[in-house]
């Protein structure tokens, strides 16, 4: 599996949550953005669909396929569908990221 970061090529000042949600959008995917304190840990898991990380400010260590990504502001990975990682905030911030998902990815609320 080939995996890469991609980097963020608009001007910094672009760099915001709603022009990121929008682009993950325009792809077509569901998005919801998360802040997490250094040191937090996701446990190696994976999804049966695919996702996109994108991080806003903060650094994130990803591990996934056997390879090691660190991500800053303005980076991005993209996770194909059953893809095993591990996630990790670096750094002495919080770090803010969005991910993108299929709609699928994001259950539905049940009706009362």
């Amino acid at each position: 599996m080939n995996l890469s970061v991609r980097k963020w090529t608009l001007p910094e000042e672009n760099l915001q949550l709603g022009t990121i949600r929008r682009q993950l959008e325009a792809e077509g995917m569901k998005t919801a953005w998360y802040s997490e304190v250094p040191g937090v840990v996701f446990p190696e898991h994976s999804h049966v669909f695919r996702e996109s990380r994108w991080v806003l400010s903060g650094y994130l260590h990803v591990e996934a396929a056997g390879e090691r990504f660190s991500l800053g502001p303005g980076d991005r990975i993209d996770l194909p569908a059953n893809t095993p990682h591990r996630v990790q905030v670096l750094g002495l911030a919080p770090v803010v990221y969005v991910t993108g998902a299929p709609a699928e990815a994001f259950p539905r609320p049940v009706a009362a």
